[in-house]
């Protein structure tokens, strides 16, 4: 177990089998690489995406299957192997989702990918996707 301060929780236990090594980092926080999941709330689809060393940065995320189950995405062989990743049913998808006054989206298009086996994770970049960097999730009526 380790303790990792967070500004919106304050101090958690998380297991070590909990962190996420993002290989390359997230686009913008590449030397960012140690990260854990925390539940936004029970029966929430959000998570947080809590950077393990700054209790100040983390990203809301969700599972994107759970919002647009027909979302299909191919892993370019060369991320796949940069996270060990050779089972597709040992891959979790995150998309990183921003929040604005009137609405909220999620980035279809650089969905990080999690070997939930080694607990290694790469943000991959989709090329010629038909899918948007601001998929509208939610707006404000």
């Amino acid at each position: 177990m380790m303790k990792v301060q967070t500004t919106r929780f304050g101090e958690i236990d998380v297991d070590d089998a909990q962190v996420i090594t993002l290989t390359s980092g997230l686009l913008g926080f590449e030397e960012v690489t140690e990260y854990c999941l925390i539940p936004h709330a029970p029966d929430s689809p959000f998570r947080w995406l809590q950077v393990v060393t700054i209790p100040e940065l983390a990203f809301v995320v969700i599972n994107p299957y759970e919002f647009f189950a027909d979302y299909d995405i191919t892993v370019p062989a060369a991320d796949a192997g940069r996270i060990g990743l050779r089972d597709p049913n040992e891959a979790a998808v995150l998309t990183l989702v921003t929040i604005r006054e009137r609405e909220m989206t999620t980035n279809l298009v650089g969905p990080i990918v999690v070997n939930t086996h080694a607990r290694l994770a790469a943000q991959v970049v989709l090329a010629d996707s038909p899918y948007s960097v601001r998929h509208a999730l939610m707006r404000a009526a």
